[in-house]
Protein backbone atom coordinates (compact mmCIF):
# COMPACT_ATOMS: atom_id res chain seq x y z
CA UNK A 1 0.00 0.00 0.00
CA UNK A 2 2.85 2.36 0.89
CA UNK A 3 4.58 1.55 -2.40
CA UNK A 4 1.40 2.39 -4.33
CA UNK A 5 1.14 5.75 -2.56
CA UNK A 6 4.75 6.56 -3.45
CA UNK A 7 4.14 5.65 -7.10
CA UNK A 8 1.03 7.84 -7.09
CA UNK A 9 2.98 10.78 -5.62
CA UNK A 10 5.68 10.42 -8.27
CA UNK A 11 3.03 10.35 -11.00
CA UNK A 12 1.41 13.48 -9.59
CA UNK A 13 4.75 15.34 -9.50
CA UNK A 14 5.48 14.26 -13.07
CA UNK A 15 2.05 15.43 -14.17
CA UNK A 16 2.62 18.83 -12.52
CA UNK A 17 5.94 19.26 -14.29
CA UNK A 18 4.39 18.43 -17.63
CA UNK A 19 1.55 20.85 -16.89
CA UNK A 20 4.07 23.59 -16.13
CA UNK A 21 5.95 22.97 -19.38
CA UNK A 22 2.71 22.82 -21.37
CA UNK A 23 1.48 26.04 -19.75
CA UNK A 24 4.70 27.78 -20.81
CA UNK A 25 4.30 26.50 -24.37
CA UNK A 26 0.69 27.67 -24.56
CA UNK A 27 1.56 31.02 -23.02
CA UNK A 28 4.40 31.58 -25.49
CA UNK A 29 2.25 30.58 -28.47
CA UNK A 30 -0.60 32.90 -27.52
CA UNK A 31 1.65 35.85 -26.66
CA UNK A 32 3.50 35.50 -29.95
CA UNK A 33 0.22 36.40 -31.63
CA UNK A 34 -1.53 38.65 -29.14
CA UNK A 35 1.22 40.69 -27.44
CA UNK A 36 2.87 43.58 -29.27
CA UNK A 37 6.07 42.79 -27.38
CA UNK A 38 6.32 39.62 -29.49
CA UNK A 39 9.17 39.39 -32.04
CA UNK A 40 6.48 39.10 -34.72
CA UNK A 41 5.74 42.82 -34.22
CA UNK A 42 8.01 45.71 -35.24
CA UNK A 43 7.76 47.08 -31.68
CA UNK A 44 5.29 47.51 -28.85
CA UNK A 45 3.95 51.01 -29.48
CA UNK A 46 1.79 51.15 -26.35
CA UNK A 47 2.61 54.33 -24.47
CA UNK A 48 2.34 52.72 -21.03
CA UNK A 49 4.80 49.94 -21.82
CA UNK A 50 7.19 52.42 -23.40
CA UNK A 51 7.14 54.47 -20.17
CA UNK A 52 7.94 51.38 -18.12
CA UNK A 53 10.74 50.32 -20.44
CA UNK A 54 12.26 53.80 -20.56
CA UNK A 55 12.44 53.87 -16.76
CA UNK A 56 13.70 50.27 -16.69
CA UNK A 57 16.56 51.11 -19.06
CA UNK A 58 17.38 54.20 -16.98
CA UNK A 59 17.73 52.02 -13.86
CA UNK A 60 20.32 49.95 -15.70
CA UNK A 61 22.20 53.21 -16.37
CA UNK A 62 22.18 54.06 -12.66
CA UNK A 63 19.22 56.45 -12.48
CA UNK A 64 16.46 56.37 -9.87
CA UNK A 65 12.73 56.17 -10.61
CA UNK A 66 10.77 59.28 -9.59
CA UNK A 67 13.92 61.20 -8.61
CA UNK A 68 15.66 61.19 -12.01
CA UNK A 69 12.80 60.02 -14.25
CA UNK A 70 9.19 60.58 -13.28
CA UNK A 71 6.62 57.79 -13.65
CA UNK A 72 3.40 56.70 -12.02
CA UNK A 73 3.57 52.96 -11.30
CA UNK A 74 5.50 51.10 -8.59
CA UNK A 75 9.25 50.45 -8.42
CA UNK A 76 8.94 46.64 -8.65
CA UNK A 77 7.40 47.05 -12.11
CA UNK A 78 10.39 49.13 -13.22
CA UNK A 79 12.78 46.52 -11.82
CA UNK A 80 10.98 43.96 -13.99
CA UNK A 81 11.61 46.09 -17.07
CA UNK A 82 15.17 46.77 -15.92
CA UNK A 83 15.74 43.01 -15.94
CA UNK A 84 14.24 42.93 -19.44
CA UNK A 85 16.64 45.69 -20.46
CA UNK A 86 19.58 43.71 -19.05
CA UNK A 87 18.54 40.78 -21.25
CA UNK A 88 17.99 43.00 -24.28
CA UNK A 89 18.06 46.79 -24.02
CA UNK A 90 17.54 47.63 -27.70
CA UNK A 91 14.65 45.25 -28.35
CA UNK A 92 11.66 43.80 -26.55
CA UNK A 93 13.22 40.33 -26.60
CA UNK A 94 14.08 40.30 -22.91
CA UNK A 95 10.77 41.80 -21.86
CA UNK A 96 8.89 39.27 -24.01
CA UNK A 97 10.79 36.36 -22.47
CA UNK A 98 9.84 37.52 -18.98
CA UNK A 99 6.25 38.11 -20.13
CA UNK A 100 6.06 34.51 -21.36
CA UNK A 101 7.32 33.23 -18.00
CA UNK A 102 4.70 35.29 -16.13
CA UNK A 103 1.86 34.24 -18.40
CA UNK A 104 2.91 30.60 -18.34
CA UNK A 105 3.02 30.64 -14.54
CA UNK A 106 -0.44 32.20 -14.45
CA UNK A 107 -1.84 29.45 -16.69
CA UNK A 108 -0.18 26.80 -14.52
CA UNK A 109 -1.49 28.26 -11.26
CA UNK A 110 -4.97 28.59 -12.78
CA UNK A 111 -4.95 24.91 -13.74
CA UNK A 112 -3.78 24.03 -10.23
CA UNK A 113 -6.84 25.84 -8.87
CA UNK A 114 -9.09 23.74 -11.10
CA UNK A 115 -7.20 20.61 -9.97
CA UNK A 116 -8.41 21.23 -6.39
CA UNK A 117 -11.79 19.82 -7.42
CA UNK A 118 -11.00 17.84 -10.59
CA UNK A 119 -9.01 14.83 -9.39
CA UNK A 120 -10.47 11.82 -11.19
CA UNK A 121 -9.72 13.07 -14.72
CA UNK A 122 -6.34 14.81 -14.24
CA UNK A 123 -5.21 14.60 -17.86
CA UNK A 124 -8.22 16.63 -18.98
CA UNK A 125 -6.48 19.56 -17.28
CA UNK A 126 -3.99 19.65 -20.17
CA UNK A 127 -6.80 20.99 -22.35
CA UNK A 128 -7.27 24.09 -20.20
CA UNK A 129 -4.08 26.18 -20.79
CA UNK A 130 -4.75 26.95 -24.48
CA UNK A 131 -8.39 27.82 -23.76
CA UNK A 132 -7.48 30.06 -20.81
CA UNK A 133 -4.73 31.72 -22.82
CA UNK A 134 -7.07 32.42 -25.72
CA UNK A 135 -9.84 33.85 -23.54
CA UNK A 136 -7.43 36.37 -22.07
CA UNK A 137 -5.31 37.11 -25.14
CA UNK A 138 -8.25 38.12 -27.35
CA UNK A 139 -10.10 40.11 -24.68
CA UNK A 140 -10.27 43.91 -25.04
CA UNK A 141 -8.68 44.28 -21.60
CA UNK A 142 -5.52 42.56 -22.83
CA UNK A 143 -5.01 45.77 -24.79
CA UNK A 144 -1.51 45.87 -26.33
CA UNK A 145 0.11 43.28 -24.08
CA UNK A 146 2.68 43.46 -21.26
CA UNK A 147 0.53 45.57 -18.97
CA UNK A 148 1.17 45.61 -15.23
CA UNK A 149 -2.14 43.79 -14.86
CA UNK A 150 -1.06 40.96 -17.14
CA UNK A 151 2.35 40.60 -15.52
CA UNK A 152 0.85 40.37 -12.02
CA UNK A 153 -1.71 37.69 -12.87
CA UNK A 154 0.47 34.78 -11.64
CA UNK A 155 0.74 36.38 -8.20
CA UNK A 156 -3.04 36.78 -8.08
CA UNK A 157 -3.62 33.15 -9.11
CA UNK A 158 -1.08 31.90 -6.57
CA UNK A 159 -2.79 33.82 -3.77
CA UNK A 160 -6.15 32.37 -4.77
CA UNK A 161 -4.71 28.85 -4.87
CA UNK A 162 -3.13 29.19 -1.42
CA UNK A 163 -6.36 30.41 0.15
CA UNK A 164 -8.65 27.97 -1.67
CA UNK A 165 -6.38 25.01 -0.89
CA UNK A 166 -6.38 25.74 2.84
CA UNK A 167 -10.16 26.17 2.87
CA UNK A 168 -10.70 23.00 0.80
CA UNK A 169 -8.69 21.11 3.42
CA UNK A 170 -10.62 22.87 6.21
CA UNK A 171 -7.51 24.19 7.92
CA UNK A 172 -5.89 27.56 8.69
CA UNK A 173 -3.10 28.88 6.51
CA UNK A 174 0.26 27.41 7.39
CA UNK A 175 3.13 29.69 8.39
CA UNK A 176 4.70 29.26 4.97
CA UNK A 177 1.41 30.03 3.18
CA UNK A 178 0.75 33.12 5.32
CA UNK A 179 4.29 34.38 4.72
CA UNK A 180 3.97 33.82 0.98
CA UNK A 181 0.62 35.66 0.94
CA UNK A 182 2.37 38.57 2.65
CA UNK A 183 5.14 38.53 0.04
CA UNK A 184 2.55 38.63 -2.74
CA UNK A 185 0.72 41.48 -1.01
CA UNK A 186 4.00 43.38 -0.65
CA UNK A 187 4.70 42.94 -4.34
CA UNK A 188 1.21 44.24 -5.15
CA UNK A 189 1.86 47.33 -3.06
CA UNK A 190 5.03 48.13 -5.01
CA UNK A 191 3.77 47.22 -8.49
CA UNK A 192 0.42 49.02 -8.46
CA UNK A 193 -1.19 49.45 -5.08
CA UNK A 194 -4.73 49.04 -6.37
CA UNK A 195 -3.78 45.36 -6.79
CA UNK A 196 -3.85 45.11 -2.98
CA UNK A 197 -7.63 44.85 -3.26
CA UNK A 198 -7.52 41.09 -3.81
CA UNK A 199 -5.49 40.64 -0.62
CA UNK A 200 -7.71 42.92 1.44
CA UNK A 201 -10.86 41.20 0.18
CA UNK A 202 -9.39 37.73 0.54
CA UNK A 203 -8.27 38.54 4.08
CA UNK A 204 -11.80 39.67 4.97
CA UNK A 205 -13.22 36.40 3.66
CA UNK A 206 -10.63 34.39 5.59
CA UNK A 207 -11.31 36.40 8.74
CA UNK A 208 -15.01 35.50 8.62
CA UNK A 209 -14.13 31.84 8.05
CA UNK A 210 -11.62 31.78 10.92
CA UNK A 211 -14.16 33.25 13.33
CA UNK A 212 -17.15 31.21 12.11
CA UNK A 213 -15.24 27.92 12.38
CA UNK A 214 -13.80 28.81 15.79
CA UNK A 215 -10.23 28.90 14.50
CA UNK A 216 -9.67 32.45 15.66
CA UNK A 217 -6.71 31.41 17.82
CA UNK A 218 -4.73 30.92 14.61
CA UNK A 219 -5.34 34.51 13.44
CA UNK A 220 -2.46 36.25 15.27
CA UNK A 221 0.08 33.80 13.87
CA UNK A 222 -1.25 34.11 10.33
CA UNK A 223 -1.24 37.89 10.57
CA UNK A 224 2.30 37.93 11.95
CA UNK A 225 3.73 35.84 9.13
CA UNK A 226 1.76 37.78 6.50
CA UNK A 227 3.16 41.08 7.79
CA UNK A 228 6.62 39.51 7.90
CA UNK A 229 6.27 38.50 4.25
CA UNK A 230 5.17 41.99 3.21
CA UNK A 231 8.08 43.49 5.16
CA UNK A 232 10.51 41.16 3.40
CA UNK A 233 9.54 42.85 0.13
CA UNK A 234 9.12 46.38 1.42
CA UNK A 235 12.33 46.74 3.45
CA UNK A 236 14.79 46.30 0.53
CA UNK A 237 12.81 48.74 -1.61
CA UNK A 238 12.75 51.43 1.07
CA UNK A 239 16.46 50.83 1.78
CA UNK A 240 17.28 51.24 -1.93
CA UNK A 241 15.46 54.55 -2.13
CA UNK A 242 16.83 55.77 1.22
CA UNK A 243 20.43 55.05 0.24
CA UNK A 244 19.92 56.99 -3.00
CA UNK A 245 18.15 59.90 -1.30
CA UNK A 246 14.96 59.21 -3.25
CA UNK A 247 12.44 58.39 -0.52
CA UNK A 248 10.69 61.82 -0.72
CA UNK A 249 10.36 61.45 -4.50
CA UNK A 250 8.93 57.94 -4.10
CA UNK A 251 6.34 59.17 -1.60
CA UNK A 252 5.34 62.21 -3.64
CA UNK A 253 5.17 60.56 -7.07
CA UNK A 254 3.81 57.12 -6.29
CA UNK A 255 1.42 57.92 -3.47
CA UNK A 256 0.59 61.62 -3.15
CA UNK A 257 0.33 62.55 -6.84
CA UNK A 258 -1.45 59.34 -7.84
CA UNK A 259 -4.04 59.87 -5.13
CA UNK A 260 -4.56 63.60 -5.71
CA UNK A 261 -3.63 64.47 -9.31
CA UNK A 262 -4.19 61.31 -11.36
CA UNK A 263 -7.99 61.27 -11.46
CA UNK A 264 -8.13 64.86 -12.71
CA UNK A 265 -5.44 64.57 -15.38
CA UNK A 266 -5.64 63.46 -18.99
CA UNK A 267 -8.77 62.22 -20.72
CA UNK A 268 -10.37 59.38 -18.73
CA UNK A 269 -12.51 56.81 -20.52
CA UNK A 270 -16.05 56.64 -19.23
CA UNK A 271 -16.90 52.94 -19.75
CA UNK A 272 -18.48 51.89 -16.44
CA UNK A 273 -16.93 48.86 -14.71
CA UNK A 274 -19.91 46.59 -15.47
CA UNK A 275 -19.63 47.48 -19.15
CA UNK A 276 -15.92 46.64 -19.04
CA UNK A 277 -16.72 43.22 -17.58
CA UNK A 278 -19.40 42.67 -20.22
CA UNK A 279 -16.90 43.51 -22.97
CA UNK A 280 -14.58 40.87 -21.51
CA UNK A 281 -17.23 38.20 -21.06
CA UNK A 282 -14.85 35.45 -22.23
CA UNK A 283 -13.20 35.46 -18.81
CA UNK A 284 -15.50 37.60 -16.62
CA UNK A 285 -18.45 35.25 -17.11
CA UNK A 286 -16.49 32.13 -16.01
CA UNK A 287 -15.09 34.06 -13.06
CA UNK A 288 -18.52 35.18 -11.85
CA UNK A 289 -20.01 31.74 -12.47
CA UNK A 290 -17.20 30.11 -10.52
CA UNK A 291 -17.69 32.33 -7.47
CA UNK A 292 -21.44 31.66 -7.58
CA UNK A 293 -20.82 27.90 -7.94
CA UNK A 294 -18.74 27.86 -4.77
CA UNK A 295 -21.26 29.94 -2.83
CA UNK A 296 -24.18 27.73 -3.89
CA UNK A 297 -22.52 24.62 -2.46
CA UNK A 298 -23.63 25.74 0.97
CA UNK A 299 -21.91 24.51 4.09
CA UNK A 300 -19.42 22.42 2.15
CA UNK A 301 -17.62 25.29 0.39
CA UNK A 302 -19.14 28.51 1.67
CA UNK A 303 -15.72 29.59 2.96
CA UNK A 304 -14.14 29.26 -0.47
CA UNK A 305 -17.03 31.08 -2.09
CA UNK A 306 -16.84 33.92 0.41
CA UNK A 307 -13.04 34.13 0.05
CA UNK A 308 -13.21 34.32 -3.76
CA UNK A 309 -16.21 36.65 -3.90
CA UNK A 310 -14.75 39.10 -1.35
CA UNK A 311 -11.38 39.06 -3.11
CA UNK A 312 -13.00 39.81 -6.49
CA UNK A 313 -15.36 42.48 -5.15
CA UNK A 314 -12.72 44.45 -3.23
CA UNK A 315 -10.22 44.13 -6.10
CA UNK A 316 -12.84 45.60 -8.42
CA UNK A 317 -13.52 48.40 -5.94
CA UNK A 318 -9.82 49.26 -5.65
CA UNK A 319 -9.36 49.07 -9.42
CA UNK A 320 -12.07 51.59 -10.27
CA UNK A 321 -12.01 53.78 -7.17
CA UNK A 322 -10.12 56.63 -8.87
CA UNK A 323 -12.87 57.20 -11.43
CA UNK A 324 -10.76 56.35 -14.50
CA UNK A 325 -11.73 53.32 -16.57
CA UNK A 326 -9.09 52.48 -19.16
CA UNK A 327 -9.82 49.18 -20.94
CA UNK A 328 -6.78 47.36 -19.53
CA UNK A 329 -7.86 48.01 -15.93
CA UNK A 330 -10.30 45.10 -16.05
CA UNK A 331 -7.67 42.50 -16.96
CA UNK A 332 -6.59 42.01 -13.36
CA UNK A 333 -10.01 40.45 -12.64
CA UNK A 334 -9.31 37.66 -15.13
CA UNK A 335 -7.37 35.96 -12.31
CA UNK A 336 -10.70 34.43 -11.23
CA UNK A 337 -11.60 32.80 -14.57
CA UNK A 338 -10.26 29.37 -13.52
CA UNK A 339 -13.13 29.04 -11.03
CA UNK A 340 -15.63 28.93 -13.90
CA UNK A 341 -13.75 26.11 -15.60
CA UNK A 342 -13.73 24.16 -12.35
CA UNK A 343 -17.51 24.59 -12.21
CA UNK A 344 -17.84 23.46 -15.84
CA UNK A 345 -15.79 20.29 -15.25
CA UNK A 346 -17.42 19.49 -11.91
CA UNK A 347 -20.28 17.42 -13.44
CA UNK A 348 -17.69 15.24 -15.22
CA UNK A 349 -15.86 14.74 -11.94
CA UNK A 350 -19.08 13.65 -10.23
CA UNK A 351 -20.00 11.20 -12.99
CA UNK A 352 -16.64 9.41 -12.95
CA UNK A 353 -16.63 6.68 -10.31
CA UNK A 354 -12.84 6.22 -10.10
CA UNK A 355 -9.70 7.93 -11.31
CA UNK A 356 -9.65 7.86 -15.08
CA UNK A 357 -6.76 6.27 -16.91
CA UNK A 358 -7.10 8.28 -20.10
CA UNK A 359 -4.23 7.42 -22.39
CA UNK A 360 -1.61 10.10 -22.72
CA UNK A 361 -1.33 9.98 -26.51
CA UNK A 362 -4.97 10.91 -27.31
CA UNK A 363 -4.91 13.68 -24.70
CA UNK A 364 -1.63 15.04 -26.11
CA UNK A 365 -3.00 15.02 -29.66
CA UNK A 366 -6.20 16.72 -28.53
CA UNK A 367 -4.23 19.35 -26.60
CA UNK A 368 -1.99 20.10 -29.60
CA UNK A 369 -4.98 20.35 -31.93
CA UNK A 370 -6.71 22.61 -29.45
CA UNK A 371 -3.65 24.85 -29.21
CA UNK A 372 -3.54 25.09 -33.01
CA UNK A 373 -7.21 26.01 -33.15
CA UNK A 374 -6.83 28.56 -30.36
CA UNK A 375 -3.81 30.05 -32.14
CA UNK A 376 -5.79 30.43 -35.36
CA UNK A 377 -8.68 31.99 -33.43
CA UNK A 378 -6.29 34.38 -31.71
CA UNK A 379 -4.88 35.54 -35.03
CA UNK A 380 -8.39 36.18 -36.31
CA UNK A 381 -9.75 37.85 -33.17
CA UNK A 382 -6.86 39.72 -31.55
CA UNK A 383 -7.07 43.49 -31.88
CA UNK A 384 -3.28 43.79 -32.14
CA UNK A 385 -2.43 41.76 -35.25
CA UNK A 386 -2.95 44.79 -37.52
CA UNK A 387 0.52 45.97 -36.47
CA UNK A 388 2.16 42.85 -37.93
CA UNK A 389 1.61 44.17 -41.44
CA UNK A 390 3.99 47.10 -40.83
CA UNK A 391 7.76 47.16 -41.00
CA UNK A 392 9.87 49.22 -38.63
CA UNK A 393 10.56 51.72 -41.41
CA UNK A 394 6.82 52.42 -41.72
CA UNK A 395 6.55 53.62 -38.14
CA UNK A 396 7.17 57.23 -37.08
CA UNK A 397 9.37 56.05 -34.22
CA UNK A 398 11.97 54.56 -36.57
CA UNK A 399 11.60 57.27 -39.22
CA UNK A 400 12.37 59.94 -36.65
CA UNK A 401 15.13 57.78 -35.16
CA UNK A 402 17.01 57.93 -38.47
CA UNK A 403 17.04 61.74 -38.22
CA UNK A 404 17.99 61.81 -34.54
CA UNK A 405 20.88 59.44 -35.06
CA UNK A 406 22.44 61.81 -37.59
CA UNK A 407 22.79 64.52 -34.92
CA UNK A 408 25.69 64.66 -32.48
CA UNK A 409 24.55 63.89 -28.90
CA UNK A 410 20.86 64.55 -29.64
CA UNK A 411 18.40 65.41 -26.89
CA UNK A 412 14.69 64.67 -27.18
CA UNK A 413 11.41 65.56 -25.47
CA UNK A 414 8.19 63.58 -26.00
CA UNK A 415 5.67 66.45 -25.58
CA UNK A 416 1.91 66.39 -25.09
CA UNK A 417 1.38 62.63 -24.70
CA UNK A 418 2.78 59.56 -22.97
CA UNK A 419 6.03 57.99 -24.16
CA UNK A 420 5.39 56.95 -27.75
CA UNK A 421 8.51 54.81 -28.14
CA UNK A 422 10.71 57.48 -29.68
CA UNK A 423 13.36 57.14 -26.96
CA UNK A 424 13.38 53.37 -27.47
CA UNK A 425 13.62 53.46 -31.26
CA UNK A 426 16.32 56.14 -31.37
CA UNK A 427 18.34 55.01 -28.37
CA UNK A 428 18.32 58.58 -27.03
CA UNK A 429 18.30 58.75 -23.23
CA UNK A 430 15.80 61.25 -21.77
CA UNK A 431 17.40 64.46 -20.52
CA UNK A 432 14.33 65.74 -18.65
CA UNK A 433 12.81 64.29 -15.48
CA UNK A 434 9.34 64.56 -17.04
CA UNK A 435 10.43 62.78 -20.20
CA UNK A 436 6.87 62.84 -21.59
CA UNK A 437 3.49 64.33 -20.66
CA UNK A 438 1.72 62.20 -18.05
CA UNK A 439 -1.99 61.98 -17.31
CA UNK A 440 -1.57 64.18 -14.27
CA UNK A 441 -2.48 67.75 -13.38
CA UNK A 442 0.99 68.76 -12.22
CA UNK A 443 2.38 72.28 -12.38
CA UNK A 444 5.94 70.93 -12.05
CA UNK A 445 5.50 68.94 -15.26
CA UNK A 446 4.21 71.90 -17.25
CA UNK A 447 6.90 74.24 -15.88
CA UNK A 448 9.71 71.83 -16.71
CA UNK A 449 8.51 71.32 -20.27
CA UNK A 450 8.03 75.06 -20.83
CA UNK A 451 11.49 75.85 -19.42
CA UNK A 452 13.21 73.15 -21.50
CA UNK A 453 11.62 74.43 -24.71
CA UNK A 454 12.11 78.14 -23.96
CA UNK A 455 15.80 77.67 -23.13
CA UNK A 456 16.36 75.30 -26.04
CA UNK A 457 17.75 72.60 -23.76
CA UNK A 458 16.22 69.91 -25.97
CA UNK A 459 17.31 69.73 -29.59
CA UNK A 460 14.32 67.69 -30.81
CA UNK A 461 10.67 67.63 -29.77
CA UNK A 462 8.12 65.06 -30.94
CA UNK A 463 4.41 65.85 -30.71
CA UNK A 464 1.17 64.08 -31.60
CA UNK A 465 -1.69 65.96 -33.21
CA UNK A 466 -1.61 69.74 -33.69
CA UNK A 467 0.51 70.67 -30.68
CA UNK A 468 3.64 72.73 -31.45
CA UNK A 469 6.67 73.48 -29.25
CA UNK A 470 6.78 77.10 -30.48
CA UNK A 471 8.64 79.45 -32.81
CA UNK A 472 12.10 78.28 -31.78
CA UNK A 473 11.53 74.92 -33.46
CA UNK A 474 10.89 73.87 -37.05
CA UNK A 475 9.17 70.69 -38.27
CA UNK A 476 11.64 68.33 -39.97
CA UNK A 477 9.43 65.26 -40.50
CA UNK A 478 5.84 64.17 -40.15
CA UNK A 479 4.21 60.75 -40.21
CA UNK A 480 0.66 59.47 -39.75
CA UNK A 481 0.18 56.09 -38.08
CA UNK A 482 -2.70 54.19 -36.44
CA UNK A 483 -2.89 53.75 -32.69
CA UNK A 484 -5.86 52.48 -30.66
CA UNK A 485 -8.30 52.75 -33.53
CA UNK A 486 -7.33 56.25 -34.61
CA UNK A 487 -4.82 57.56 -37.11
CA UNK A 488 -2.51 60.02 -35.39
CA UNK A 489 -0.13 62.49 -36.99
CA UNK A 490 3.29 62.65 -35.35
CA UNK A 491 5.63 65.56 -36.01
CA UNK A 492 9.33 65.85 -35.23
CA UNK A 493 10.55 69.37 -34.51
CA UNK A 494 14.18 70.46 -34.41
CA UNK A 495 15.56 73.44 -32.57
CA UNK A 496 16.51 76.42 -34.76
CA UNK A 497 20.14 77.13 -33.89
CA UNK A 498 21.52 80.63 -34.53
Amino acid sequence: MLMMEKIHDVQQKRTRWWLLIWSMVCGAAMLLICSKSSPLYPMNDWVDVQCFFTVGRSIVRGKMPYLDLYEQKGPVLYLFFALGALLSGDSFGGVFLLEVVCFGLFLYESVQIVALWIKKVPRVLFLLPPVLALSIGISPAFSHGTSAEELFLPAMALFLRLGLTALEEDRPLSRREAFLCGVLGGLALWVKYTFCGIFVGGALGLLVWYLATKKGRHLPGALFYAVLGAAAVTAPILLWFWLRGALPSLWEAYFVNNLTAYASGGSPRHDPPLAALANNWMWSLPGAAGCLWLLLQGRKRWGQGLFAACAAAVLGLFTYANGRTYPYYALILSAFCSLGWAAALWPVEKLVTRESSLRLAPVAVAALLLLGGCGAAAYGLSGNVYLMQYEKEDMPQYRFAAILQQAEDPTLLNLGFLDGGFYFASGVEPSERFFCTFNLSLQAQDKEHAAAIKSGDVQFVVVRGKKSPGKNYVAVDQCAFPFEGRKWTYTLYQRIDP
